[in-house]
């Protein structure tokens, strides 16, 4: 079982505001994207997720500490901790990119909207209309 007071590098009679500046302070630290999506540091981050989510919730918190403290209490058992949510799928940009946006065409520009893109399209018309009437002048003129 994950010791959540020691991903988030607080002790277990740590407040609300210390559990969440830790929280903030190792969320970024870690973030994939300030890591270069590396594998280590997306699987640290979810631990640090995991362990927030559990910690921060005064519910979920007694409930751990409980589990926690049964386990220390019964040596031969396995403790049956099991954490609210599924993180990997809750907290993942790529679910939430499928879930949300069942497109097949990926990436780049195809992952603006489609109305932000027809907004593009149009400004990027009338752009060039622009352009085209200013060399219809110069042209004319000259």
């Amino acid at each position: 079982m994950p010791n959540y007071y020691e991903i988030l590098e607080v002790s277990p009679g740590a407040t609300p505001d210390e559990i969440k500046r830790s929280f903030r302070h190792l969320a970024l630290k870690y973030h994939p994207d300030k890591n270069k999506n590396s594998e280590e540091s997306k699987q640290k981050f979810m631990k640090i997720v995991e362990a927030y989510e559990v910690l921060s919730d005064d519910q979920a918190r007694k409930n751990y500490d409980v589990t926690v403290f049964e386990s220390r209490q019964k040596p031969g058992q396995t403790p049956r901790w099991t954490p609210p949510a599924d993180f990997s799928t809750v907290y993942s940009y790529e679910e939430i990119k499928r879930r949300y946006r069942p497109s097949t065409v990926g990436g780049g520009m195809w992952d603006i909207s489609d109305k932000a893109s027809f907004g593009m399209w149009k400004a990027t018309m009338v752009l060039f209309a622009c352009l085209a009437a200013v060399v219809i002048y110069i042209m004319l003129a000259g």
